[in-house]
């Protein structure tokens, strides 16, 4: 099993860690990243539980990226405050959703450790699976086109190319996509 253990970067706050006991955690021979945010974590993770993560042998490690978005006021304007209030928003908006998730495992018996991050997500995902020496990560796709995914970068595209170990993209069921990731049934309608 590849070790965990490993103290945490200045960026990252360990949300939530659960064990069964000590003798289960000496069975646990996968380490399965799983990179959530708010659009795709309820696919992503249901997948993840009912299709991939065995309970017995896995240790599940979310992770979840906020990303520091430049200030749009001018430069000489003080808005510190402003800053420190967005972050903030976005910290407590982070540790709410590894929360959730890393309860949801916990309650499943499935060991797990919740970690919140800061920074580029593509950066930051691959810095944390070669941490913990992930096995394999499973993430979502947030369903971009051509155009966006070249201008705006896909996170999941990167991971695939990049990642040194397998990497899962879970798509949701057409029934359970979020309206603006619904697929055409047809070009005419």
């Amino acid at each position: 099993m590849s070790s965990t253990e490993q103290p945490l970067s200045k960026r990252d706050q360990l949300i939530e860690k659960f064990s069964r006991d000590e003798n289960s955690q000496r069975n646990l021979d996968r380490v399965v990243v799983v990179a959530i945010d708010p659009k795709s974590a309820e696919y992503v993770f249901e997948w993840a539980v009912k299709q991939f993560i065995r309970p017995e042998k896995d240790l599940v490690v979310l992770v979840h990226t906020r990303v520091m978005e430049p200030s749009a006021v001018a430069p000489f304007v003080d808005n510190s405050g402003m800053v420190e209030e967005s972050d903030d928003r976005k910290r407590q908006e982070s540790v709410k959703l590894l929360r959730e998730f890393a309860h949801k495992l916990r309650e499943q018996s499935i060991a797990c450790q919740a970690i919140a991050m800061i920074g580029n997500p593509q950066d930051e995902i691959l810095r944390k699976i070669s941490e913990v020496k992930a096995d394999v990560l499973l993430m979502g796709s947030r369903k971009l086109g051509k155009v966006k995914r070249v201008l705006l970068g896909s996170v999941s595209t990167y991971c695939v190319q990049n990642c040194p170990c397998s990497v899962i993209i879970a798509r949701p069921n057409e029934d359970d996509a979020p309206k603006e990731t619904k697929r055409r049934r047809s070009i005419f309608f």
